[in-house]
């Protein structure tokens, strides 16, 4: 028995991996740098019971692990509507 993912899902998890990391940028277009957007996001993600760290934010940003989906909900609510028909029909750009 094989219990290694398919491709075609490992594919799709990067894929939102990389949507999530591309709405980041979106939502702190101020950020200059990698470094500078993990500072920010941080800052804006940590709530008094969840602090987000920007060692946390630099790996969703290289797509190394997945965001709570919190976390999403929240960087939908900055960039915007938009970020929302991206969800829904991935072939909308912005």
């Amino acid at each position: 028995m094989n219990f290694r993912k398919s491709s075609s899902a490992h594919s799709a998890e990067d894929a939102e991996r990389e949507w999530f990391a591309s709405l980041l940028w979106r939502a702190f277009p101020e950020a200059r740098s990698e470094n500078d957007l993990a500072e920010l996001a941080a800052e804006v993600l940590t709530s008094d019971k969840r602090p987000v760290t920007p060692r946390t934010v630099r790996n969703w940003l290289r797509c190394e692990n997945s965001p709570h989906f919190r976390y999403v909900l929240r960087v939908i609510a900055l960039v915007g509507a938009e970020a929302v028909f991206q969800v829904i029909d991935p072939e909308v750009r912005s």
